[in-house]
Parts: C-alpha cells; structure tokens; sequence
C-alpha cells in the first residue's frame, strides 16, 4: 500500500505544484465557423498589491471582443485574477490570433506578462447536423465480472483519498513559508529607463503596433511619476494628474500632460501616428528620464 501512495505522489504532484505567473487556456468547438465564440481563460498569478492592466490589440476586426469576466481569488497571500475573454470571428480562412499583453503594476515597477499566438481556421459553412451516422455493425455484447467493476472503483477511491491527503500537505507547507516582500529601491529614473529599455526590444514602431507602443510608454511615464512624486499616477485618468501632480517647474508639468494627452488620443481615437512622431516620443521620454540622472550627477558633484 506504501508503494502505492508513493507512485501516486510522484504521478499527481506536477499535476498540483504552484502555476506560472501567466496561464491561459483556449476553450473552442471542435470546428470553428463565422460568428460562432470561442473564449480566452487567462489566470494571472501575483501579489495581492498588484494592479494588472491589459494592453489594447487591433485584430484587424477578424476577431471581435465581445465581452471580459473578470474575477479574483486570493489565497496565502497571493492573488489569482481570473480573465475571461470571449472573441467571435467573422471571416473564413487560417487565421493567426495576436498574442495578448497584460501589464502588472508592482509598488515600484512593471512588468509585461504575454500569451502567445496560435493559428485558428475559420470555416464558412456549418455541416448538416440532421445527418446521422449509421453504424457499419450492430453492437457487440461484453459480459463484465465482478472484478473488472471492483477494481476500477477501488483506483478511484485510493487516488481521490490520495489528492486530498496531498492538497492538505500543500496547504500546511505554504503557510509555513513567508516570502519576504522585495523592494527596488533604486531611483525612479533608473527603473524607468529600464522598462524603456524593454519597450525598445519588442520594435513596436517598425511593427506599426501603435495601440501597444503608447499604451506602454504612457504607463511607464505614469509609473515614473508615481515613483518620483508619490501619488497613484498610474490608475488616474490624464485630468486627475492634471489636478493631483504639483511641480515647482510648470513647464515640465506641461510636457507631461502633453505626452499623455498625446498618447491617450492614440490609444482611445485610434489615430495612426506617422514613424517619425513615434519615434520623437520615445526620444524625448528617454531625455526626460536622462535629466534626472543628469541632475543626480550635478547634485553630488556640488556637495563634493
């Protein structure tokens, strides 16, 4: 019996270890056909403080969002946001579903979870469902004994004992464990160059993924002032920092109210911005955080 349990241990254990930070799972018919849904589950793992935010994505209207369940599970200390996107298509062919972007917010940073794209093929015509399929034999009889009930029973109830004995143990280990809570106490600036940095990799002006590039730096602009001047920057609107920011050089102000505003006309009109205004943007995001680092040098080199 002892070689039992630990054969089912050693089968089941992966089956319950802790999830990655991003999991989704793709829920569909065996056929897809025009305007018929399908659904996204996403499960996003992270510390019950954390604010997740979803970037926007141009489906070329091939698949349509019509509507986002959201719920959150919280348990020893970690929070599970449960997504649920349902998306209905509406052409014919092989198509490649985007890869989705979720942003979590931390106390001092920022990082972007992805799914990854798959192929989905649409068909036109739903087959006629009045159509049965004739059997090509009749039914064979198969006379079962005792046995070959009472032993499958049997593995049923050792492996349901077995699962349950191994969830309790997982719920005892975790309490035991405290994660210590890690700060980045580096300066804003830094932090935020960065998440600049990270941005620059994933080419968004050359792919011409507007929606996603002004999404980005507007929310590491928002983090950076958050960082630096203390208020919750990145869950206001653009007015509400008008009202809540207050700086000593009212042109900086301006500038940063102009870049949001600028980028929020991107995001929410869905304007298409010419490669070069894009690309002044990042420069001059990239400059603003630079003058800090800039300003830090000129600080100690004065109290020297």
């Amino acid at each position: 019996m002892k070689k039992i349990y630990l054969f089912l241990i050693i089968i089941l254990f992966p089956l319950l270890a802790f999830s990655a930070e991003l999991d989704y799972e793709l829920e569909k018919p065996q056929k897809l056909f025009v305007g018929t849904t399908f659904k996204l589950h996403v499960d996003i793992t992270s510390a019950v403080s954390d604010s997740i935010f979803s970037t926007q994505n141009d489906t070329l209207d091939i698949f349509i969002l019509k509507n986002i369940e959201s719920t959150e599970e919280i348990i020893n200390d970690t929070k599970t946001t449960l997504l649920d996107l349902t998306y209905q298509p509406f052409d014919t062919g092989e198509f490649t579903f985007p890869e989705l972007e979720f942003a979590v917010k931390t106390a001092d940073s920022l990082k972007i979870l992805k799914t990854r794209e798959f192929i989905l093929n649409i068909e036109s015509v739903i087959a006629d469902s009045t159509e049965s399929i004739k059997d090509i034999a009749a039914p064979l009889s198969v006379n079962l004994k005792f046995f070959d009930y009472f032993i499958p029973i049997l593995l049923i109830i050792i492996i349901v004992f077995a699962i349950k004995y191994l969830i309790k143990l997982i719920k005892n280990s975790k309490k035991e464990v405290v994660t210590p809570e890690v700060v980045d106490d580096r300066p804003a600036y830094i932090i935020a160059l960065e998440l600049l940095n990270n941005l620059k990799k994933d080419d968004l002006i050359i792919k011409g993924d507007f929606l996603n590039f002004y999404f980005r730096v507007s929310l590491i602009l928002r983090l950076f002032i958050e960082l630096q001047y203390k208020i919750n920057s990145v869950e206001m609107t653009t007015t509400e920092i008008r009202a809540n920011l207050i700086l000593d050089d009212h042109s900086e102000k301006s500038k940063i109210l102009k870049f949001l505003a600028y980028a929020d006309m991107i995001k929410f009109a869905k304007a298409i911005p010419a490669i070069s205004d894009s690309e002044k943007t990042l420069f001059w995001l990239e400059e603003y955080f630079l003058s800090f680092e800039k300003m830090k040098i000129t600080v100690e080199t004065d109290n020297a």
